[in-house]
């Protein structure tokens, strides 16, 4: 027996940093689905390195080929609302017998109102229709499959699902349950059953663009999808029926019953389930408290590929059931909302199982309701059978005992590769993002663990972001979560170390002496005293010396008590910086640090005064600062001037100011009030940061 199984293949998110060794994995280019905040911005894929494909502007959503590490880095970006890898997603379908659901769904009594569907536009996606069947008739297709442009099906299941819907043989009594609909195909899915993500995607656009009024989707995923949500919550709000097949896989054991996939479980979305001919769920039928209601799914024929015919059993073949109902209740009430005409079948659907909806039948079975009421023009050839007689085929020997169910026996394994990477913020936040290697067995979700608890989950991708972590030290383990809620072990254990990078000011020393010549009133009083208070400045004697020129010595000093670099004497490679010197120890960690460089002469000049510009340069390099437009700072600093782009990151910021003319004077040296005013004033900004 054939089989045709909804899997999902979701590729891996990865961030990390780029270790010596590459492995041609990494480097491999992958598909992925970006969604943008508030308008289409591919820019922002290329700045990433990627390459754009297809873009979807209704739900402002892209195609893009990116590596791991790129797709994963894109995903912080300012402006990028998500972004995730294309899926695989596949027909579901098992050889049947018989066609019996007209009689069953009390189709006939739609055509005996004259009600069949005419002037409604159904858009099937999945593998396309056959252009040549004779009892089918499709008025437009669109293909997004990348071998071919054609809509014309190659497996065999769209035109299944289309001959259930709108399939006209009234001669042989091969009918669908809307028999003069409109089809439109809508290949996204290729020869195997098989189609990504991005494939749909640009389907349902081309269906949502074309105002058709009903789609079906007989095809599943096991991963949710944002792009898929919003394209078809777009549909919805367009007023567009939408129906999907709520899967085959079966119902689970005790409390584990909800195995619906995608995009069945969307609330934008009508989801169906099968039943056989004695009205009982079929054993595959998916149960879920997303089921809305449940058609005939059992042994099912209906066209197929070419110009053939057959049975098949599935969800797959329950979908198009409903379609075809909500296609006839169209044309009977093309003023009634997609909501209301939903309302209807769910209020005429026969009570199955568990009384009211349940999460075996939904609402319980379709039935279309009386259309006597309807205002249809009458169709005088309806009827009439004037196609080619069908030969009927069986596509394959179809023993339908077969448990089309795929259950692993084998254990679900822990993740693999778990691997970290610490991000920094603009605003000086730490994100930490924790991903793991693909794994061949479909999950639906994965389970993060913080220091030994459980702490978050993600229903898609590989990669989990913990926001804005507060300095310390953590652990991270991984546990892949089956369709049946089974746990895996937990992965090996990552550690991570989140250092408390964020400016401080040096804790207050004991019982400083007060400065003699630093009054209440004094415009830098403030700053001075705070840093006398932690000892960045210590004057001479009970002096300050305010009015003074800061010296380059004296500069480099107050800086290294404040980032914290050590008094220690030690020696240098200027030629006028003994180790005696008392600033030697802050001097060698300074050019360590690449805050300081000398002059060309090999001499440092530590009694020389530090002008404005050094003073920002100097300032910029050691807390790693700059502006972006310096000459609009001030008049007489262009990009040439000393430290010009950290005086117009210090200007943006009112920690300098300039003269009443304009001018900045880069040139003119300081003063050690002006250099403890500014210290003062960048040091509490950093630390408000």
């Amino acid at each position: 027996m054939k089989r045709r199984m909804v899997r999902a293949a979701a590729a891996c998110v990865v961030l990390a940093a780029w270790p010596a060794g590459v492995s041609a994995e990494e480097m491999e280019e992958h598909t992925y689905l970006v969604g943008f905040e508030e308008s289409l911005a591919p820019s922002l894929i290329e700045d990433a390195g990627g390459k754009t494909g297809e873009m979807w502007e209704r739900i402002d959503a892209g195609e893009a080929l990116l590596t791991d590490r790129e797709a994963a880095r894109l995903s912080s970006e300012d402006g990028v609302a998500y972004v995730e890898p294309d899926q695989e997603v596949e027909v579901q379908a098992v050889d049947g017998l018989e066609n019996w659901g007209l009689e069953s769904t009390e189709a006939p009594s739609a055509w005996d109102d004259n009600v069949t569907g005419a002037d409604v536009e159904v858009a099937v996606v999945d593998t396309g229709i056959s252009k040549f069947h004779p009892s089918l008739d499709v008025t437009d297709g669109y293909s997004a499959v990348s071998y071919t442009d054609s809509y014309n099906d190659d497996n065999g299941h769209g035109s299944h699902a289309a001959g259930i819907i709108g399939a006209y043989q009234p001669g042989m009594g091969l009918m669908g349950v809307a028999p003069d609909v409109e089809l439109s195909a809508v290949k996204v899915l290729d020869e195997n059953g098989s189609g990504t993500l991005s494939q749909v995607l640009s389907g349902l656009e081309w269906a949502i663009e074309q105002d058709v009024d009903v789609i079906n989707m007989s095809f599943g995923t096991l991963t949710d999808s944002s792009s898929m949500k919003e394209m078809l919550d777009e549909a919805y709000e367009d007023g567009i029926i939408v129906t999907a097949a709520s899967g085959n896989r079966g119902e689970g054991e005790g409390e584990d019953t909800d195995r619906v996939e995608y995009p069945a479980r969307y609330d934008s979305v009508i989801a169906v389930g099968a039943v056989d001919k004695k009205n009982e769920r079929a054993y595959f039928s998916a149960s879920g408290e997303a089921v809305e209601l449940s058609a005939p799914g059992e042994d099912i024929v209906s066209t197929y590929k070419d110009r053939s015919y057959g049975p098949l059993s599935g969800t797959s073949m329950a979908t198009p059931f409903v379609s075809g109902a909500f296609a006839l209740l169209k044309e009977a009430y093309p003023e009634k909302e997609a909501s209301e005409l939903r309302e209807m079948l769910q209020n005429e659907a026969v009570d199955l199982g568990a009384e009211g909806r349940d999460e075996r039948y939904g609402y319980g079975l379709l039935q279309i309701p009386d259309l006597s009421d309807a205002d249809v023009p009458e169709k005088e050839d309806f009827g009439e059978g004037n196609r080619e007689k069908p030969v009927e085929e069986d596509i394959e020997e179809n023993p339908i005992e077969d448990d089309p169910i795929e259950t692993p026996e084998e254990p679900l394994e822990a993740p693999a590769g778990v691997e970290t990477e610490v991000v920094k913020n603009d605003d000086g936040s730490r994100d930490v993002y924790v991903f793991w290697n693909r794994s061949e067995t479909p999950v639906m979700q994965h389970r993060i663990y913080r220091d030994g608890e459980s702490y978050g989950t993600t229903d898609n991708g590989k990669l989990f972001k913990d926001e804005n972590v507060a300095p310390g030290t953590y652990s991270y383990e991984v546990t892949a979560v089956s369709m049946e809620e089974e746990e895996s072990g937990r992965s090996s254990t990552v550690e991570v170390v989140i250092e408390d990078d964020r400016f401080a000011w040096p804790e207050e020393v004991s019982a400083p002496a007060d400065f003699q010549d630093i009054h209440d009133e004094y415009w830098a009083a403030e700053a001075v005293r705070e840093l006398q208070a932690r000892g960045v400045i210590q004057g001479s004697g009970s002096d300050f010396r305010p009015g003074e020129t800061v010296r380059r010595g004296q500069a480099v000093t107050m800086l290294g008590r404040v980032i914290g670099w050590s008094d220690e004497p030690a020696s240098s490679s200027f030629s006028d910086v003994s180790r005696d010197y008392f600033a030697s120890g802050y001097i060698a960690d300074a050019v360590d640090a690449g805050v300081i460089s000398g002059f060309s002469d090999g001499t440092f000049r530590p009694n020389d005064g530090v002008t404005r510009g050094q003073m920002a340069a100097m300032l910029g390099r050691a807390f790693d600062f700059s502006g972006e437009d310096a000459a609009s700072a001030f008049r007489d600093v262009d990009n040439a001037t000393t430290g010009a782009a950290a005086i117009a990151w210090l200007a943006e910021r009112d920690i300098v100011t300039g003269y009443d003319d304009g001018t900045f004077h880069p040139e003119t040296t300081l003063t050690r009030a002006q250099f403890a005013s500014i210290l003062y004033k960048l040091g509490e900004h950093l630390k408000e940061s």
